[in-house]
């Protein structure tokens, strides 16, 4: 053999081996891929990731359950997204199963299971069956929700005292999407226009007060405080200037609603005042998640009493930010001009949540489960107008989802437009400020400085 032939093998001999180890090596990463899935999503309401809402609830079903989705090849790829919304959930719990069903071809499955629309479903456990009208991640996360509650959790409203009402549509008053968005989460709604002589009605898992302006009647609140001592869940929102009788309430409770008004003007959404509370810090050793910024329209301290704070039964849930202040003007409102004065006002960070344990009564021998409270010291953030504002939902979800003792609904839920692309975006007023500064200040004026360097190169060297 000539040294050419024998070099030509060699080279062959390093060309299988270099394939083979590449191929080792893919056929490793492919398993590592398989073992630790990992799904990275850029998208702007990451849709191609379940939210951490939707990724526990499905994590808790613990029996077989199967979603039947219905699509026509009608309408072009419907089928395909249907089919990545319930690998998400199958992939977050293989209980969770699936089949995609043509609506044409299967007319009797569709009769069985009443579905006369593509893109509806339903879920199935044995012999029970919960309707999905629309097969999305709200939708089957709904649907699971309903299937696997078995008793009913009714959230009481008490309205008859000026305070929102879960059925009036008004933008600016009303709380119907918070009574839509809790009963997507399994609760029952009920209005009550007072508190009952007898007491709050025992089936009211949470009692909801959400901005009484009037005076409640004798007895009322005193109701309100013996349904706290046998182990009730009261969610309190508080504003500027609400009556005495409910400022008094909390103080015998523990916790004490500041005579002020808390402003930030540095971190003011852009184009509102320095009432428009950021709201960035919530206590996450009682959420147990990390919740997003929300938005206070008005808001008012709410702090623990010295008392409270040395029980231990009074803990701070909310701060606003560093940047805040309290205006102390007896709960007036400021004018567009308002600073800090040293003198009278509070510095930030303040409370303006707290989270309350209200003990038993002790009179019979059997360990009595404490009442539990939470209060805000602003009841706007959940209106039809700001609910869906950055954080706002998520906190008053969790709070009821935490008085509830209903922990897998203690998550993020997804944010933007429902079966959108478009997430919105939140700028505050320093925000706002610096993309001014470098979107039309600096890089124009970047681009400008360059062009003027490169023509006056150009001209140098052409005068040479």
């Amino acid at each position: 053999m000539t040294f050419r032939s024998n070099q030509s093998i060699v080279h062959v001999i390093q060309l299988t081996i270099q394939i083979l180890v590449l191929g080792a090596l893919f056929t490793f990463l492919l398993l590592l891929a398989e073992r630790h899935n990992r799904r990275l999503d850029f998208s702007p309401t990451q849709q191609f990731l379940l939210s951490d809402a939707a990724q526990k609830v499905a994590q808790s079903v613990t029996q077989e359950v199967e979603i039947i989705a219905f699509y026509t090849p009608d309408e072009p790829g419907q089928r395909r997204a249907l089919f990545d919304t319930l690998q998400l959930f199958h992939k977050a719990n293989p209980r969770i199963r699936y089949q995609l069903v043509d609506l044409n071809r299967s007319p009797g499955m569709a009769q069985k299971y009443r579905v006369n629309n593509a893109g509806a479903g339903v879920l199935v456990q044995n012999e029970r069956t919960e309707q999905i009208q629309f097969v999305d991640e709200e939708g089957i996360t709904s649907a699971l929700i309903r299937l696997t509650r078995q008793s009913e959790r009714k959230v009481c409203f008490i309205t008859g005292h000026g305070e929102h009402s879960p059925f009036d549509t008004d933008e600016r008053r009303g709380y119907t999407e918070v009574a839509k968005a809790l009963e997507r989460e399994g609760f029952t709604i009920q209005e009550l226009h007072l508190i009952p002589q007898e007491g709050v009605p025992e089936d009211c898992r949470v009692v909801v007060l959400a901005g009484p302006t009037k005076d409640f009647l004798p007895g009322e609140l005193t109701s309100l405080e013996l349904f706290l001592v046998a182990g009730g869940q009261v969610l309190l929102l508080i504003d500027p200037g609400a009556p005495a009788s409910v400022t008094n309430f909390l103080e015998r409770l523990g916790a004490r609603a500041g005579n002020d008004v808390v402003l930030d003007e540095r971190n003011r959404l852009m184009g509102t005042d320095a009432s428009m509370l950021h709201v960035p810090v919530f206590n996450k050793s009682i959420f147990r998640t990390e919740l997003e910024t929300a938005v206070f329209p008005v808001a008012r301290t709410i702090l623990p009493t010295d008392e409270g704070d040395r029980s231990g039964r009074v803990k701070v849930l909310a701060l606003s930010s560093p940047d805040s202040w309290a205006y102390v003007e007896g709960g007036k409102l400021p004018g567009r001009d308002a600073r800090f004065r040293r003198d009278k006002d509070q510095p930030g960070p303040l409370p303006v949540g707290v989270y309350v344990e209200v003990p038993g009564n002790g009179q019979d021998s059997a360990p009595r489960q404490p009442g539990r409270l939470i209060a805000f010291g602003d009841s706007d953030f959940a209106t039809n107008l700001a609910l869906n504002w950055r954080g706002n939902k998520d906190v008053f979800l969790n709070s009821v989802a935490l008085l509830a003792e209903d922990p897998t609904l203690i998550a993020v839920r997804r944010k933007g437009l429902p079966r959108g692309s478009i997430s919105p975006i939140y700028l505050t007023e320093s925000q706002d400020n610096v993309v001014f500064w470098i979107a039309v200040v600096a890089v124009p004026a970047t681009v400008a400085t360059v062009g003027l360097f490169v023509a006056g190169a150009r001209r140098r060297r052409g005068s040479r």
